[in-house]
This record gives C-alpha cells, structure tokens and sequence, in this order.
C-alpha cells in the first residue's frame, strides 16, 4: 500500500465540483416546478386572428425523404392563419428526392417555398448554412425553426408564437423521441437520455437562465436575432445553431427567453435508429461544449470535473488514497437526478420510464465522460460528412463579408 493520501483534497474536489452540480440540478427541478405551476394557472388562449404576427418556418432538409412529407402534412393543418405564416424547406444538398416531395405540397401548405442549397461554403456548419439562407428567404417577425423529421400538434405554431410579448427574444418548447412504436429497451434509455437534456433546458429557461435548448422546436423573434448578429460569433462551430444561439441572446441581456410546457408546443422527433447513430449525435453535442458562455462552461467543467472524480473515487479508495465519502456524494447524485426527471414527467404530462433511468444511472458517468472528450478529440459523423473538429475551416473573406 501507499505511505500517503489524497485526503482531505480529494474530498474537497468532490465537494466543490458536486456541491456546484448538486445546486444547480435542485435550481432546475424548481425551474420544472414553475413551469408546471404556470401551465395549470394559464387560461386557454384564443385563437390567432388577422392581427397575429407573421411567422416563418425553416426547415433544413438533408436526406429525408422518408419523413419530409409527414412533418409538411402536421404543418399543412396547422390553426394559425394561413395568412399568417410560412413554410421554408431548405433541401441541403439532399440526394434522395427530399426537395422534390416537398415541392408536392405547394398546395396544402401555406406560403410553402422549397429553396435548394448545392454546395457549404467553407468555415460554416452546413445547418448554420441551410438556417441561414432560409433566414435571408423568411418574411416573419417570428421565425421557427424544426427538423424534417418531426411531427407537430395542430396548435404548435400558435402555442409558441403566443409565448412572445415585446420583450420576448427566444421560446423554446419540448421535444422528444417517438416512433410511435413499442421501442427496444436501448431505444428507451436513448429516449430518456434525449428527455434529460429537454428537462434541464426546460427547468433553466424557466430560472432565467441559458444552457441549453433544442432547435427542433425554437421560435425566434428576428429582431432578436439581428441584434446578436445571427450565428456570426460562432458560425464556424458545427453544432449550436440552438445553444449557442440562446447563451448569446442570454449574455446579450435585452430579451427575453421562455419555454413553454404547453401540450401544444410539443413535438416529436425520430430518434436515431442504431447505436452507431447514438454514438455519433453525442459525441457531435459533446464537440460544441468548449464554445459555450462564461457560466455554462463553469457547469459543464464542474460537472466534468465531479464525474471524473466520482469515475476515479473507486479505484483510489481501493488503494487506499481516497475516503468513502464519494458513496455518498454518488447516491446523492442519483437522488437528485432522479428528482429533477420525476418533476419534469410531471410538468409535461409524460410517463416515467424509471427502470430505464436506473440503467441509464450505471453508464452516466462513463458516458457523459466519453463524449464529452470525444467530440473535441475523436470526431462523429453527422449526414453522411465526417467531421474531426468541433469547428470548421477558416472563413474566407468573401464568406465574412456575405454574413
């Protein structure tokens, strides 16, 4: 055995790291238990009329003519005025026909304009890209972004649009996982994972502040976006047209941000369909977190740092350099989370999946670990490109003088 010991330091690290994780965490479960208040004292809304504001929906599209149709039908029937809104399919260099099946529906969609995109310009991620061209197509004070694979409610562009007030710069809403289907046991630990991350954005937004959201379901007031200048401060970063985008508007500390727990704002997306797939969207949310604003970084070095001293405690009590307290703090852990997700089935009327949650508690850490190492260091693939940083090449001159 050794003559020496990592305490009381070792302790003091999982202390700190886990104090500030632990903190944050009951922040957020108080975050879903205002939004959930709120839900259940707000009155139905009313209709949108002629005097609603003009909304734009962008939808970037690669390679997804298996969904395409069934997410232009959910926005065909939508019960915003026909006048009132748009639709904008951004074919990003599809080569299955999706840009074609979406031209189809001209007539059942309102304000449908399907634009092609034949190549990405270097220095810029290839969504930021495809928004960005749709951005310059769009007429809308709001402008919505989604995903062509997801499905909508009847009332979803009313229910986010009417979370805006003059002060609103950003509202966001929920997404999850749903084929509709009775899922292998893997695909609901995915499934659960994906919810994880909605209900941590959710309860933040709700306190005000900005980690994370999903742009699958993202209504942005275009003045807003003007006033930080689009995706100009980090349109080289691969990921983010979501994230990053809200931690800016955040910083920029004029607008205000919201999300809505409205059974109307929900949608649901198609989950990836292998664990190769799986691998490869975490490891490509991982690659982004070195970009995030000031206080989000602090979380995310923290949470790191907790994790890999809870990952390392084992093996160093073991050899007799670290006390048991780390028993403690892990449990404390799995407490905690455990409460933040029941708080969040709760506020958005989903059922728990707990016997995938206690699963999931077994490969956390690991996971969580590994991504968020790989994705700056390995690499994912991501629409058929493989990507090794989480930044693309340098910007050319023309290409700076374009945003």
């Amino acid at each position: 055995m050794f003559d020496f010991t990592l305490e009381p330091y070792w302790t003091l690290v999982l202390l700190l790291a886990g104090g500030v994780y632990l903190a944050v965490l009951e922040l957020v479960r108080r975050g879903l238990l205002h939004l959930d208040q709120k839900v259940k004292r707000e009155s139905p809304s009313e209709r949108p009329d002629s005097s609603a504001p003009f909304v734009s929906v962008i939808i970037p599209c690669r390679n997804e003519a298996r969904h395409i149709g069934e997410t232009l039908e959910d926005l065909g029937k939508q019960d915003y005025p026909a006048d009132r809104f748009e639709v904008i399919v951004v074919d990003d260099r599809s080569s299955d026909g999706s840009g074609e099946i979406a031209g189809r529906f001209h007539d059942r969609v309102s304000g449908l304009k399907v634009l092609r995109v034949e190549s990405c310009p270097a220095g810029i991620s290839p969504k930021k890209n495809a928004l960005r061209r749709g951005f310059a197509l769009a007429r809308g004070e709001i402008i919505i972004s989604t995903d062509a694979d997801c499905r909508f409610p009847s009332g979803w562009i009313s229910s986010l649009s009417s979370e805006f007030n003059p002060e609103t710069g950003l509202a966001t809403g929920l997404t999850i996982f749903d084929r509709g289907i009775q899922e292998p046991f893997w695909q609901r630990m995915q499934q659960l994972d994906y919810l994880s991350h909605s209900f941590f954005a959710a309860g933040a937004i709700s306190r005000g502040w900005a980690f994370n959201c999903n742009g699958s379901n993202l209504a942005l007031r275009r003045a807003a976006f003007e006033d930080i200048d689009g995706y100009a401060d980090f349109k080289q970063v691969i990921t983010g047209d979501d994230t990053l985008l809200l931690q800016r508007l955040r910083r920029r500390g004029r607008w205000r941000l919201c999300f809505s727990a409205r059974p109307a704002s929900l949608v649901r997306s198609w989950p990836e369909e292998t664990p190769m797939d799986v691998l490869n969207q975490r490891l490509r949310w991982g690659s982004g977190g070195l970009s995030y604003s000031s206080p989000a970084l602090v979380f995310a070095l923290c949470t790191f740092v907790f994790f890999l001293s809870l990952l390392l405690s084992p093996i160093l009590w073991l050899l007799g350099l670290a006390s048991s307290f780390w028993m403690f703090l892990l449990i404390l852990k799995a407490l905690q989370e455990a409460r933040v997700m029941a708080q969040g089935f709760q506020a958005f009327g989903l059922k728990p999946d707990w016997s995938a949650f206690l699963v999931m508690e077994l490969i956390h850490i690991p996971a969580i670990l590994s991504f968020s190492i790989g994705g700056h260091v390995v690499g994912f693939r991501w629409k058929g490109e493989r990507f090794r940083r989480a930044k693309a090449a340098p910007i050319s001159p023309g290409e700076v003088a374009e945003a």
